[in-house]
């Protein structure tokens, strides 16, 4: 599958046709290949003037070199050396070849130096047949409906056929084109516009890392011990997809209600894949009343004990088997879980367990089930910016790394004092300088949000704070215990009343667990 930037079509915004190639091309093209969708860039004219492009499709392969595919949907046709799309006159191939050369000059002006690479130009039209003769300016780069699946081969002969300037030499590095081509959105300094960026980068360093999955491949049962920010549930979402595309019955497993929320929404699509919260399956699965649940509400036995019990009975008289299971932040679990979970895959089937001992704060000691074989190490972050990262790492028991091309980010802010005009001046400062949606922030404690210094009055100036998933009004912000928010992310954290003396600030696991939640920005109220 191509590495995709951005990951997904917005398909409010992006013409029909341009949903098609994008499916094709990601379904369709090997990870070798990275593919941008409309692709924004200022160019000069010959008179020094600033122009606006876009490109449809980008695929750059380091072997291969650099293809820009220009799309046009709908009814194509070509009279009088004329292109017209629906009767509007066009000019699919002059734009392709404007914005290749467009590219090449945009890699050449921020490098420094002429570019050892292919660059060809094609176009697209996904509604139409193939053809037996093109004008001659588009002989040989139509791609048609016929040719979407072949998308790969036909962009690999194109490059291949392609003339490399005798006069061009030397090399040129994956590393360097992509540090010019992700970077080309940002135009300005502010968090919001650095943020774009970011996630890109973020995104593509989860893919490189997500190659440990092929190691999966080779066995059947296996731990994963992962730091925090390493890929761990996209990882499992995606081994579960794998398995689910081969027809395989998968139990996606997690600890927390809100990171089963999200397992959900990336499987939805995936009827032979179930995903939900451990101790929610038990009730949903053995149709326990609420008056029940309700008489351990506040007692650790309902999920130490109580839960993981009443399934051991019940799987001992139901048939209930999973080809697969795969559970993420392991940690979690206590070791009657472990013993009620481990009867679900089926004798020879797949069971997954991704985890992360340094979070562990909820059982007093980590016991995994017992697979005879050492653990596959994730130590590389790749959802953390580098200032965060190192803000981290001290509270790793385990050396971590941070991939080269990580952004950089800012440092950590950490500020004492009184938290609740702290977190106003902060919240004032993201919305109304650093231009931040307010979706792209959580703020974080130890307690309950009426045991914080926000208290009885959750109105913080003209912010209102919520203890809900969703915001529902525009100065909402959320708040969670960093044990509620375990397993899930946010753009910009705020963590709030920190407290040494605390016991819940003072556990490293604590800390480490609440701090590394943040991917671009992290800011410490202390008290």
């Amino acid at each position: 599958m191509a590495v995709m930037i951005p990951a997904e079509c917005d398909l409010t915004r992006r013409p029909v046709s341009e949903q098609i190639v994008f499916e094709a091309i990601k379904n369709n093209v090997s990870d070798e290949w990275t593919v941008f969708h409309s692709f924004d860039y200022l160019s000069r004219d010959l008179e020094y003037k600033l122009w606006d492009g876009e490109i449809d499709f980008l695929l750059y392969h380091p072997g291969y070199g650099i293809l820009i595919l220009e799309v046009k949907g709908g009814t194509i046709s070509y009279r009088e050396g004329q292109w017209f799309q629906e009767e509007r006159p066009i000019d699919p191939v002059e734009q392709a070849k404007r914005n290749k050369y467009a590219v090449r000059k945009l890699l050449e002006d921020k490098l420094f130096k002429t570019i050892p690479l292919k660059f060809a130009h094609a176009v697209c039209f996904p509604s139409c047949s193939k053809q037996n003769f093109w004008p001659p300016e588009a002989q040989d780069i139509v791609v048609t409906k016929e040719l979407l699946p072949h998308i790969e081969r036909f962009s690999r002969q194109l490059l291949e056929c392609t003339h490399l300037p005798e006069n061009i030499t030397g090399s040129i590095s994956r590393t360097e084109i992509m540090n010019v081509l992700s970077p080309v959105f940002e135009y300005g300094t502010k968090l919001s516009e650095r943020m774009e960026i970011e996630n890109k980068q973020f995104f593509l360093l989860t893919e490189q890392q997500c190659v440990v999955l092929e190691v999966l491949e080779q066995f059947r049962r296996l731990q994963i011990c992962g730091c925090a920010g390493s890929g761990k549930t996209i990882m499992a979402i995606k081994k579960a997809v794998r398995l689910a595309a081969q027809n395989k019955r998968v139990l996606l497993l997690c600890f927390n209600q809100l990171l089963a929320k999200k397992l959900k929404k990336a499987v939805k699509d995936h009827p032979l894949i179930e995903a939900a919260a451990f101790f929610d399956y038990c009730i949903e699965l053995l149709k326990i009343p609420e008056e029940q649940i309700a008489q351990f509400s506040t007692d650790p036995r309902l999920y130490s004990k109580v839960l993981p019990e009443m399934l051991r009975t019940y799987l001992e008289r139901t048939w209930l088997y999973y080809d697969a299971v795969i559970v993420d932040e392991g940690q979690d679990f206590t070791p009657q879980a472990w013993a009620v979970i481990s009867l679900l895959p089926e004798s020879d089937g797949h069971f997954y367990i991704f985890y992360d001992p340094d979070q562990n704060i909820y059982t007093k000691e980590l016991q995994l089930p017992d697979f005879g074989l050492p653990p596959v190490i994730l130590n590389r972050n790749c959802r953390n910016t580098k200032k965060i990262f190192e803000a981290v790492q001290p509270l790793q028991s385990t050396p971590g790394v941070i991939w080269e091309n990580s952004p950089q980010g800012s440092e950590v802010r950490i500020l004492r004092g009184d938290c609740r005009k702290n977190l106003q001046s902060e919240l004032e400062r993201l919305v109304n300088y650093e231009k931040i949606s307010l979706n792209n922030v959580v703020i974080l404690g130890a307690h309950s949000l009426k045991n914080t210094s926000i208290g009885e009055n959750p109105q913080i100036g003209k912010f209102h704070i919520v203890s809900t998933p969703q915001v529902s009004a525009p100065n909402e912000v959320r708040y969670f215990t960093y044990m509620k928010y375990k397993g899930c992310e946010s753009g910009i954290v705020i963590l709030l009343d920190v407290d040494e003396e605390d016991p819940r600030w003072k556990s490293r696991c604590g800390m480490y667990t609440a701090m590394s939640r943040a991917v671009h920005d992290l800011i410490i109220l202390h008290k």
